[in-house]
């Protein structure tokens, strides 16, 4: 073990579900909405027609926080994400980073090597937790 994360404590986070998220979710379906309207007064009410169920669908797939229950773990410089006893091993990207307002994770699978992303915002774990996870991506870098 290198001295990097020889004296480093362990993260074990569990992600909560966003109430910021929701809200910006609800302010998208209402921009989408208004945008509609605003297609359909304009004279196109067909192009509404073929929109909506696009439309709809989007705002049905954005709805969910996929890693809302989920761990987030770090131990001597291997990332685990995952919900369950057994989270799976990642690797974090040098692209994930972290500001005021919210963390960004860019993770790569090894086992189906799928690039997977993820938003935190800053009601989604304790204040405590949030800000030892942006230490840990801060030494990351």
């Amino acid at each position: 073990m290198s001295a990097r994360y020889s004296n480093s404590r362990s993260l074990h986070l569990v992600i909560a579900r966003s109430r910021i998220y929701c809200l910006l979710h609800c302010l998208l379906c209402l921009l989408t909405i208004i945008s509609l309207y605003r297609i359909g007064a304009r004279g196109y009410p067909v192009l509404v027609l073929l929109l909506l169920p696009v439309a709809a669908l989007c705002c049905w797939q954005t709805a969910r926080q996929p890693l809302a229950g989920s761990l987030l773990s770090w131990k001597r410089g291997q990332w685990f994400i995952g919900a369950g006893a057994e989270p799976a091993p990642v690797t974090l990207e040098r692209s994930s980073c972290s500001m005021p307002w919210v963390i960004y994770l860019a993770w790569l699978e090894p086992a189906d090597s799928v690039r997977r992303t993820a938003l935190l915002y800053p009601d989604s774990l304790p204040a405590c937790d949030l800000r030892r996870l942006r230490v840990r991506l801060n030494l990351q870098r």
